[in-house]
């Protein structure tokens, strides 16, 4: 099976040096169980932060060969102890019963950014036992442990010296293949601690000493591939065979693919898939820089092992979204994306024919699949706007989509505004979508405040737009508008011309004027009342958006957009080669002052108008300073919050929740005149309310239908 892809950051292409190394201190574990609620209770009530944060989430799944059961791994956070709890479930295929708990499935498997990562259990071939890469503790290394797919007690089945970062039962199910990663030696962390550091392309000075050492210590650590032999349970080096056999050597199908090549079929390969047996492969490739279109398109190829015989995969959508081979190696199944946010379909090759179909199709998004030995189920999560993921399973032989298991049946009571696609093409000829919730109780004719959340959007359930900081139900429940809204395809522009790429900040801009105007228009949204709100790249429109129009009263940043001359200072060597194709390189008061004046957001403070919050993690607010400050100076209404032990996603529970409700008082004060009665805000509210008082005053805003400004 495939992995989604992330939404696309400079951060994540960047991976800072606090980012690789991971938290210092992050959220807490609860080690008990947990367990799933058959149904929900209590009357229809309207969404609360709460509500949210408290959504169970599944991290990965699997079919069995057998295809009679589903394994699934659900966490949840928890507000009252800053804590997260796991759970690995079972379920049949033929449903009717509920899922049955093996047990906790140990620590969430938190990527460089902070985001909880969705891993696959996996299963034995004669589907009795389940495997799965857990631990329990932090000060403990990642093992995989072993489960009875009837119940029972897990084991701990890996005990090798390191950390599995990877493993995977071989052809013959007699060895599980590990890639691990073994620990650094005290000595070689003693010896960084006692030299000189070379300033070079790795540093970050932003992210400061201790995230450098960290990171630095971190590359001191070694990976080796292990051989667990399941019958007798011992564990050995692999052989270099072995080795070779575990990990798809990507130069060798470079070169195949290369010889072999056709006019116009280039294809720098980033990942392989091979099918069982070793027969063919899948290729997947970075994105066209030549691409006639202008967007960014990631190609795949299906690939005989000698090269002989190749087909481009789905060479009219976007990326491939999902992938996996049938066990047999006769047939690849992929999920191709077209970018638009709409329900993919299931497509399947035959290797055999090169023969192309369409095997699945539903009015929902589905993700994350699995499919047993015979090809007959799969599985996979279900969700709409209004309906957060469910595990389901799809019979190939009658078409039909089955929910297995609803993990948060609460959600049946509570009352969730319906979401209305919109979408556009701007002044410079961009696409862009989104998908409006209308207020609770929304009155036909009335206008009411816009809060606009960024960047992306799609037909899934709409939790809090990226990075989950802005509870878009919560801001319906509060009597906001709310458009989610994506700037549509990412488009290839010229390196080295700062006009070109500066339309990846003006043309998601003049997007956003355009979608508020629209609602305007429609006699849906009050045009002097507009939030918006964006993480990470979203930050970077956000400051744009802000410092080059006048649509926009109160804002919600939390990044950091970081694309100013003061951050050109700190950033480090990396940052400035990506500066370079912005067209932005050199000295920024030589030759590319210009260009930073008319970008940069702390250059242009004086244009803001807009209240502006920001809520930054300790690893990144020196990135938020240079416009903060500029603010502060000309007496603007800004407010900064650092979070501590954070990364690029803030993860602790209580920090999370602290940001939904804080969100959503900054709108109600700046866009409602509202102010929450709870005591413990009073402080939070004498803060705003010294704000000089022009600044609470309603900008002109976009012009109304009825002719009111």
């Amino acid at each position: 099976m495939g992995t989604r892809l992330p939404w696309v950051c400079v951060l994540c292409v960047l991976a800072p040096a606090a980012l690789a190394a991971g938290q210092e201190s992050g959220p807490a574990f609860d080690p008990t169980p947990m367990s799933l609620p058959q149904f929900g209770s209590g009357a229809r009530r309207l969404v609360t932060s709460k509500d949210l944060l408290g959504l169970r989430e599944i991290h990965g799944l699997s079919i069995s060969p057998d295809g009679k059961y589903v394994a699934f791994v659900v966490g949840q956070a928890d507000l009252e102890t800053n804590s997260y709890r796991s759970g690995l479930f079972v379920v049949r295929t033929s449903g009717g019963e509920p899922p049955l708990c093996l047990g906790s499935a140990g620590m969430p498997h938190w990527d460089f950014i902070n985001q909880w990562i969705g891993e696959q259990p996996q299963w034995s071939a004669d589907s009795r036992l389940i495997w799965y890469r857990m631990r329990m503790r932090a000060d403990e290394a990642w093992q995989v442990w072993q489960w009875n797919a009837e119940g029972g007690t897990p084991k701990q089945l890996t005990h090798v010296a390191g950390d599995v970062r990877k493993y995977a039962r071989d052809s013959s199910s007699q060895k599980i293949m590990m890639k691990v990663e073994l620990p650094a030696s005290r000595e070689a962390t003693t010896k960084l601690l006692e030299r000189g550091i070379l300033y070079d392309r790795g540093v970050l000075p932003w992210e400061g000493a201790a995230a450098l050492t960290s990171s630095l210590a971190s590359a001191e650590r070694r990976s080796e591939t292990w051989v667990h032999e399941v019958d007798t349970g011992a564990e050995r080096k692999a052989t270099e065979a072995e080795t070779l056999s575990f990990g798809p050597d990507i130069q060798r199908f470079q070169k195949i693919f290369d010889s072999k090549r056709e006019a116009g079929r280039e294809c720098r390969i980033e990942k392989v898939a091979p099918a069982p047996g070793g027969n063919y492969a899948a290729l997947f490739c970075s994105f066209d820089e030549h691409e006639p279109s202008g967007l960014m398109r990631w190609n795949a190829f299906l690939m005989s092992a000698d090269g002989e015989r190749r087909w481009q995969l789905a060479p009219d959508s976007y990326r491939i979204a999902d992938y996996w081979w049938s066990s047999d190696g006769s047939a690849f199944y992929f999920v191709p994306s077209q970018g638009d946010g709409r329900p993919r379909k299931v497509r399947v090759i035959e290797t055999k024919s090169g023969k192309v179909r369409e095997t699945f199709q539903a009015e929902e998004m589905l993700q994350d699949f699995s499919m047993d030995a015979a090809s007959r189920w799969i599985a996979c999560t279900r969700e709409t706007n209004l309906s957060p993921p469910r595990l389901a399973v799809i019979d190939q032989r009658s078409g039909s989509l089955e929910t297995l298991a609803d993990i948060n049946p609460e959600f049946q009571h509570l009352e969730l505004s319906p979401a209305e696609r919109i979408s556009g093409v701007n002044s410079y000829g961009e696409e862009w979508f989104g998908h409006l919730v209308k207020p609770a109780g929304y009155e036909q004719g009335k206008r009411y405040p816009l809060i606009v959340t960024l960047y992306r959007s799609g037909d899934y359930f709409l939790l809090g737009a990226s990075g989950n900081e802005n509870p878009i139900q919560v801001y319906a429940a509060d009597g906001f508008a709310v458009l989610s809204f994506d700037v549509g395809r990412n488009r290839l522009r010229k390196d080295g011309n700062f006009e070109s790429h500066l339309l990846d900040w003006a043309s998601p801009a003049a997007s956003l004027e355009m979608a508020v105007q629209s609602l305007v228009d429609r006699g849906i949204v009050d045009g002097t009342k507009v939030g918006l709100a964006g993480l990470s790249h979203g930050a970077e429109i956000l400051e744009y958006a802000i410092s080059h129009t006048h649509v926009f009263q109160a804002a919600v940043e939390s990044g950091p957009a970081a694309r100013d001359p003061y951050f050109f200072y700190m950033a480090g060597r990396g940052w400035h080669e990506l500066f370079a194709k912005w067209g932005l390189g050199g000295w920024p008061e030589g030759e590319s002052k210009k260009n930073w004046q008319k970008f940069a957001a702390s250059l242009n403070a004086d244009q803001i108008e807009t209240a502006l919050l920001v809520n930054s993690a300790d690893s990144e607010f020196i990135g938020t300073l240079a416009l903060c400050s500029s603010l502060e100076e000309l007496q603007k209404p800004v407010e900064v919050y650092i979070y501590a032990n954070e990364l690029h996603i803030k993860n602790q529970p209580r920090h999370r929740y602290e940001i939904y409700e804080r969100n959503a008082d900054w709108f109600r004060f700046w866009l409602q005149g509202e102010q929450d009665p709870n005591p413990d805000k009073k402080e939070q509210y004498s803060r705003w309310q010294r704000f000089p008082s022009d600044k609470k005053k309603p900008l002109p805003g976009l012009p109304q239908k009825d002719g009111s400004e």
